[in-house]
């Protein structure tokens, strides 16, 4: 901007000058050639008054009389001016100046119009006889209508122009105040123009480098106050419109990147214009891929597929698909949008919601139904067959009766365990709130044993507590207890005769509680599985011994309602060792 106004101004002084400059000579010119005339007739008044004095006889003869004699002499007194007396040839015999000139100057401009037969011949030239510049002015004489001779004044042209020198003076200086004057009036104008534009400009600029600061102009102009007043509310309104769009564009981005669903968008060109964390996740690509060809990016050849659909078929579509593609197998809804906007321009939005977790627990409902409908229908069908038996006439065999009575019992303690558990299990702790208390573990551990003296009796087992005997830890007693009841009850279950079950205890960088014992072990395919509901390595055995399949999905879940973590360390025919690990307290 200060660069154009920079060449506005030199532009405008430039004509100026150039104005001024060619007015001078103008002036000077149409002054010199106004002097000229001027001069011209003078001098033509001054040779028509001699000529009729003279005889014209006297350029035939070239002999003075007496009388014009003394009126050649007193006109030629003024040493300014010159006069030359020639014959009808141009040949000079008189001169005032220098009497023995007698050459011919029918060459010259002024003679030659008078021999063509001009009223008057007139020059200005430098004399080669004076070496100064003079006006000619030559008039023919005439006798009986033919040239008899001819009669030449000139005068020094510094003499008449330093007449009108002082005028010529005060005309130049009057055009130079009056070009200074129009000058001055165009800049004010170019100022008066460009004000508005060097005061705007770079406040537009800043407004438009930095849209979230408001500008003020703070000037009183009476021409432009309108103008000012409407560009700070421009900057006003402009810093409220782009705040507000940033904290929308920040809530937006914010919004996209908490969803727990997958959003992209595709433009045109088929590059990935926008992509939230979560689809980053999904796609399991790099946030360097933004930008990239959508084709390039996505190595799953369904999304692909679909995605061509909707550019070519320009609608949308819905469907569950699975990435096949991804490390693990996942299920997608899978939404894609074809919006068209203004033109030829199109973008397509897609939105994935990741359904895997639902599908697995859907599929862990199906299991868990089917697995509790196949663990009741046994103890109950058992129930149901002797109970028939027994009204058929079994009973009034006493020896029958006990025997099927004591099945009976087995098989309800066992269905009555069963739906303890379930119902255990079905909890929800976090929404249940437990007081902690204070437990001596070695006694605590000791009474649980209690519950099975007659098994370990029976397999002759031994169990050893390694764990200090006044150690306490303080917990939640309902989720602490059947952790270690389920994982005692357990390791008796599983232990052959005659081995041992070590128990122990203690506080590290956490509370740990183990139990190592020697039975049949675990496979490392199983122990994958081992945690999940009514999953039994031998369901057969299991279930003759009377086992459910929910201690240690029990212990697993309810371990983490405390916070702590499970695991196991187990080889088939070498035992078991289940590690509970909870927080300090």
């Amino acid at each position: 901007m200060k660069k154009r106004q920079r060449v506005e101004y030199w532009v405008v002084a430039l004509v100026m000058v150039t104005l001024f400059v060619g007015s001078i000579f103008l002036t000077n010119y149409f002054f010199k050639k106004e002097l000229l005339a001027q001069q011209e007739e003078y001098l033509q008044k001054k040779g028509t008054l001699i000529l009729d004095q003279l005889s014209p006889d006297l350029f035939l003869t070239q002999q003075f009389s007496e009388q014009e004699k003394k009126l050649i002499e007193h006109y030629s007194t003024d040493k300014n001016e010159r006069l030359s007396l020639m014959n009808a040839k141009g040949d000079i015999f008189y001169d005032s100046i220098d009497p023995a000139l007698h050459e011919s100057r029918r060459n010259r401009p002024e003679i030659k119009a008078v021999l063509s037969g001009a009223d008057f011949g007139s020059a200005l030239r430098k004399s080669a006889t004076l070496n100064k510049e003079l006006l000619y002015l030559a008039l023919p004489v005439n006798k009986d209508g033919e040239l008899t001779g001819i009669i030449r004044m000139s005068e020094e042209t510094a003499q008449f122009s330093n007449s009108i020198q002082s005028f010529k003076r005060y005309i130049l200086l009057t055009l130079g105040l009056l070009f200074l004057i129009i000058t001055a009036f165009i800049f004010l104008l170019l100022h008066q123009k460009n004000e508005p534009l060097v005061t705007v400009l770079p406040v537009l600029k800043k407004i438009v480098k930095y849209p979230d600061e408001s500008r003020s102009i703070i000037q009183d102009s009476p021409e432009w106050n309108e103008l000012y007043q409407t560009v700070n509310l421009l900057s006003q309104q402009m810093s409220q419109t782009y705040l507000a769009y940033t904290s929308t564009d920040e809530q937006f981005h914010a919004l996209l990147d908490e969803l727990m669903i997958g959003v992209f968008i595709i433009d045109i060109e088929g590059r990935l214009q926008l992509i939230n964390p979560k689809m980053i996740d999904i796609l399991t690509i790099d946030q360097t891929d933004v930008g990239k060809e959508y084709f390039e990016v996505i190595k799953e050849p369904a999304l692909i597929h679909l995605i061509h659909q909707v550019i070519t078929e320009k609608s949308s579509v819905h469907q569950e698909i699975k990435l096949t593609d991804s490390p693990n197998e996942m299920i997608l809804d899978m939404s894609l949008r074809f919006i068209e906007e203004d033109g030829n321009d199109y973008q397509v939005l897609g939105i994935a919601y990741d359904l895997t977790r639902v599908r697995q627990l859907e599929k862990m409902q199906k299991d868990f139904v089917s697995n509790v409908s196949h663990e009741l229908k046994t103890p109950v069908t058992s129930l149901l067959g002797f109970t028939e038996t027994l009204l058929d006439g079994a009973k009034e065999d006493p020896k029958t009766l006990t025997q099927f009575l004591e099945i009976m019992q087995k098989d309800a303690l066992r269905l009555q365990q069963l739906i303890q558990e379930i119902l255990q299990l079905s909890r929800d702790g976090k929404n249940i709130a437990y007081d902690d208390q204070t437990i001596m573990l070695h006694p605590f551990i000791q009474e649980i044993l209690r519950s099975y003296r007659k098994t370990i009796r029976e397999k002759q087992l031994t169990i050893n507590i390694l764990g200090d005997g006044k150690m306490t830890y303080t917990t939640k007693y309902e989720l602490f207890y059947p952790i270690v009841k389920n994982l005692v009850e357990n390791a008796i279950q599983y232990s052959q005769a005659n081995e041992e079950i070590i128990i122990d205890f203690g506080f590290a960088d956490t509370f740990y509680f183990v139990v190592k014992d020697s039975g049949i072990g675990i496979s490392l395919e199983d122990q994958e599985r081992i945690f999940e509901r009514f999953y039994r390595v031998d369901k057969a055995r299991s279930r003759h011994s009377g086992g459910t399949g929910l201690g240690l999905a029990i212990v697993h879940n309810y371990t983490e309602l405390l916070g702590g973590t499970v695991s196991i360390d187990s080889h088939l025919g070498l035992g078991s060792t289940f590690t509970v690990k909870l927080p300090k307290k």
